[in-house]
């Protein structure tokens, strides 16, 4: 899957809110249906999940105890996690969703706000009838699981967070605000301009309307820092962070030293995609803290 560069901390170098009208996505109920070849049983399953007036796209696989809810970062979507799918779906139940105005989702009218975005997730979890899921998140979608966590701690078991942050400064947050601008008066060829530039050939997958709302939470790192707010979380979580991460492993060590019951680990020749890079590293890293969380 092309991978964005985007979804970084700063440029290269209150509940649900009721919506009045959504922009739909051609309505699918059942997108895509994997057997495995030699027993022909159901692997996966696409569908479309109502979280509350709008529809988001979500891929189920797997079952048992655990369960892992995958959130991709700002401008991926759902396939991102294609290299620890089936591997997650062999420790549990896995499921990953296109984030609001990404992908296959459909984008309710703005603005947004992170908890918002992370009562997605626990509507998610409310129509699969699932009572608790491990977040694992990349970038922005770290953001949102930590808030998830934070307004409804009862549903998050644990956090497994790769290359996210909880605040960024004044020159991201402006930049941030020039990506939601373009993608507010120029759809989403002024969305793909602005982050690729005029000659590139990358494409982006969603409405860029929604995107422009979702990228506006992220410069509310700014005013209203997520990491200060983190002192009184108290969850079992794992920090991946590559070596060469655009932030910087130092975004991850202050996480990791706000948020209780935390580990962290720089993975060695890394960027900002460690699950996509080294996703056989991020597996490495998961089994035993699986094994401390439940002994």
């Amino acid at each position: 899957m092309q991978r964005s560069s985007l979804d970084v901390v700063g440029p290269p170098a209150k509940g649900f809110r009721s919506t009045r009208w959504v922009r739909h996505r051609p309505q699918r109920r059942c997108c895509r249906v994997l057997r495995d070849p030699r027993s022909g049983a159901r692997q996966a399953l696409m569908r479309r999940v109502d979280v509350g007036g709008f529809e988001l796209r979500v891929d189920v696989q797997g079952s048992g105890p655990q369960t892992f809810l995958c959130l991709h970062g700002l401008v991926d979507r759902l396939e991102i996690w294609d290299a620890l799918a089936e591997p997650l779906a062999e420790r549990g139940r896995m499921v990953r969703i296109d984030q609001r105005g990404h992908g296959e989702s459909d984008a309710p009218e703005g603005p947004y706000t992170r908890e918002d975005l992370a009562n997605d997730v626990i509507r998610v979890l409310d129509a699969l009838e699932i009572d608790r899921a491990i977040l694992v998140a990349h970038s922005m979608g770290g953001v949102i699981a930590m808030t998830a966590a934070l307004e409804d701690p009862g549903r998050v078991a644990g956090l497994l967070l790769i290359g996210t942050t909880g605040r960024c400064n004044e020159k991201v947050a402006s930049w941030y605000d020039r990506i939601a601008r373009a993608g507010e008066t120029d759809g989403i060829d002024g969305l793909r301009k602005a982050i690729y530039g005029e000659k590139s050939g990358k494409s982006i997958v969603g409405d860029a309307q929604g995107i422009a709302h979702v990228t506006r939470t992220l410069a509310s790192l700014y005013s209203d820092p997520l990491s200060e707010k983190l002192n009184g979380l108290v969850c079992p979580t794992l920090l991946l962070v590559g070596e060469k991460d655009p932030m910087g492993p130092r975004a991850s060590e202050i996480l990791a030293e706000r948020i209780g019951d935390a580990r962290l680990r720089v993975v060695p020749e890394c960027g900002h995609w460690v699950h996509v890079d080294a996703a056989q590293e991020v597996l490495e890293d998961l089994d035993p803290w699986l094994k401390d969380m439940t002994t």
